[in-house]
């Protein structure tokens, strides 16, 4: 059945089809300028015919001979793929806070391309005994260090082992209880306890506690160093409703300070916004203790919404800073992404990590660095404690799946040399920790 159009209807008819013509109009005429200059990592010197293109079109450009480029693109955020003969290609991350950018492109190194027989690597013990316990380690410089107890820390004692397991030094019974290890951002190892901290010194096959400091005093100056050169200190600050993360730059010499990059999460703080109330709950560190109302009923209502809106609504941001041998990793757990910057602060690279598309559980958001082969990892954890690791490519930002842990729930993880480290509670065997190692 022909139905017919009033003459009334057809203005209105035409507005929206006016309406519809001028919105595709307005989007096509968005346009965004990117550009910037593309150098080689090693030498510094431009690198010019550089390909960039827009992911998924034709669109894109080349460097000049002095390694500049300029190009136009019609929607953000988009993958930018980059590529030369002779270097390593990239896939980068242009989102509304990129507009312009300096590319490092790592040479391609030369390297015999072996064929890769993987075995199935079992986890095995680095340090199992029937006596003692482990309650803390660190692994720094290829040297592994364990902390071990027996009954309920009345007689601990400091390891330090060769990757092998071989006992380098230890330090006897150490005469305080302890509460864990801490490596700082000067990689100089601490041994705490509730109230103080000692630097641990070693000195061929004995270690000594020494420096004693107020653990207070101690956290205050150190805990939010997170890593360091040889002139520069590089810091984590939070915000008090830990939503949001500062990071800077401190000079070691002229005591000057520099913001390197914050990250916020957007969603949470436009929430916060328009729930003001909820920040008091925030900014609490310990839930706050019950109180009572004038009739002698016990008000639990806080405690509740301490718990829901800290661990469950405003979770706090996770960002945080890594060296990566000769760059500074961001990695921003909100939005998925990795900014890569030079020692210098040099901004060079966004990468986006493609958390969403994997499938093994939950990110952990925890960033593993091994500073030997200068590698990244992370992490996926099941509900039934399955836990995975997978490698991040510094160039791309793709996830690589390496291996699952045989044991559940694995605590403290560690990457070295190419090895997993990961402390383990034996079921069935009491208060007896392990310390564990799977090769990759």
């Amino acid at each position: 059945m022909i139905r017919m159009i009033s003459r009334n209807a057809i203005p209105s008819l035409v507005i929206v089809i006016m309406f519809c013509f001028n919105t595709a109009s307005t989007a096509q005429n968005k346009r965004f300028l990117f550009s910037g200059k593309v150098l080689d990592r090693v030498t510094y010197q431009p690198v010019s015919g550089v390909n960039l293109t827009v992911a998924g079109s034709r669109r894109g450009c080349s460097t000049n001979q002095s390694g500049a480029f300029s190009m136009t693109v019609y929607t953000r955020p988009v993958f930018i793929n980059v590529s030369h003969i002779g270097y390593e290609s990239q896939k980068i991350w242009l989102d509304s806070a990129t507009n312009t950018i300096t590319l490092l492109l790592n040479p391609v190194r030369q390297e015999l391309q072996e064929v890769e027989i993987k075995a199935i690597n079992k986890p095995l013990p680095f340090f199992k005994d029937n006596k003692y316990s482990v309650l803390d380690y660190e692994v720094d410089s290829n040297l592994v260090y364990l902390l071990i107890y027996r009954f309920r820390l009345n007689k601990s004692e400091l390891l330090c082992k060769s990757l092998e397991g071989d006992t380098i030094s230890r330090s006897g019974i150490i005469p305080f209880k302890p509460s864990g290890l801490f490596l700082d951002c000067l990689h100089n190892l601490h041994v705490l306890t509730e109230d103080s901290s000692y630097q641990v010194v070693r000195k061929k096959d004995s270690i000594f506690l020494c420096y004693p400091s107020d653990i207070k005093l101690f956290r205050t100056f150190l805990s939010d160093c997170v890593t360091s050169t040889d002139s520069m200190l590089f810091f984590r600050k939070e915000s008090p409703d830990q939503l949001s993360v500062e990071f800077y730059q401190v000079n070691r010499n002229s005591k000057e300070k520099q913001l390197l990059a914050a990250m916020g999460d957007e969603a949470k703080l436009k929430m916060l916004r328009e729930n003001p109330e909820e920040y008091q709950y925030l900014i609490m560190r310990e839930p706050p203790k019950n109180g009572m109302t004038e009739d002698g009923d016990i008000l639990i209502g806080n405690v509740a919404a301490w718990q829901w809106l800290k661990k469950i609504v405003y979770k706090a941001n996770t960002s945080s800073l890594h060296r990566i041998d000769d760059v500074l990793g961001v990695f921003n757990t909100t939005k998925y992404t990795l900014d890569l910057y030079t020692m210098n602060g040099l901004f060079f690279s966004k990468l986006k990590m493609p958390v969403k598309d994997i499938t093994e559980g939950r990110w952990t958001t925890e960033i593993y660095i091994d500073n030997i082969d200068h590698k990244a990892y992370t992490s996926f954890l099941t509900k039934g404690g399955n836990f995975t690791l997978y490698q991040i490519n510094l160039n791309t930002g793709d996830l690589k799946r390496e291996l699952s842990a045989e044991q559940g729930f694995p605590q403290k993880i560690r990457v070295h040399r190419h090895f997993l480290f990961y402390l383990y509670d034996i079921p069935g065997e009491g208060d007896n920790k392990y310390l564990f190692r799977q090769k990759l």
